[in-house]
């Protein structure tokens, strides 16, 4: 779950600080690889059922050592040495300082303190909000699942999610742990992390059918 949780991390962060430097052609998102992610996410919970729904949980908690100060100016943000990556330098973080962070510090344990001001912050989300509601929309126009439509509020803690059949498919309800995935990720680089993410199952004529909640994984 862990590789399922990197690799959906590493499409939303496409366009985010990981990418901070490359061109604008250079920021294209592969939605395909996020669904893909997604998809894998499903079909490892459908294999082991309800420990790697627990897993997954823990998993996207262990993200929480991502620390973001919001201050009157300026937001900086820390993220751990096996999100920053091993390749990263003092020297290549300097380099590519400017457009998308003003300064960034490479600490003894690896892990990487960014400093940006709030339209670069604001940047950031606005590029990990676009990659993400691309890979919902690949999700919709997948073959692969009963989604007719994946509508979100503006801090992706609540989901409504409308099916093109009237129950909720074995497939479909082991896909609640990407949308907390979705959730969880963007709470933590906002700086703002939900105490809950609910994702709502509608029938095509509106009826509700089933409702998740994170904080019900919680232990």
């Amino acid at each position: 779950m862990k590789k399922v949780l990197s690799v959906l991390l590493s499409a939303v962060m496409t366009v985010s600080l990981t990418a901070c430097g490359s061109s604008t052609n250079e920021g294209t998102v592969d939605s395909g690889q996020a669904e893909a992610a997604a998809q894998q996410a499903a079909d490892t919970v459908a294999n082991e059922e309800d420990l790697i729904v627990d897993e997954a949980w823990d998993e996207l908690e262990s993200l929480g050592k991502i620390e973001t100060e919001n201050g009157i100016f300026f937001v900086s943000i820390t993220l751990p040495a096996d999100i920053a990556g091993e390749e990263v330098t003092q020297e290549s973080l300097d380099a590519k300082a400017g457009e998308n962070y003003i300064s960034a510090r490479l600490n003894d344990d690896g892990s990487v303190t960014y400093k940006m001001t709030k339209a670069q912050h604001k940047a950031m989300l606005d590029g990990m909000v676009e990659s993400m509601d691309e890979a919902l929309q690949e999700l919709t126009d997948s073959d692969q699942y009963a989604f007719a439509d994946i509508r979100h509020n503006s801090d992706f803690t609540s989901f409504d999610v409308t099916l093109d059949t009237n129950e909720l498919g074995l497939t479909e309800s082991f896909m609640v742990v990407a949308f907390y995935m979705y959730g969880g990720i963007y709470g933590l680089f906002s700086g703002h992390e939900a105490d809950n993410i609910q994702v709502n199952f509608y029938s095509p004529d509106g009826t509700l059918i089933n409702t998740g909640n994170s904080k019900d994984l919680e232990g």
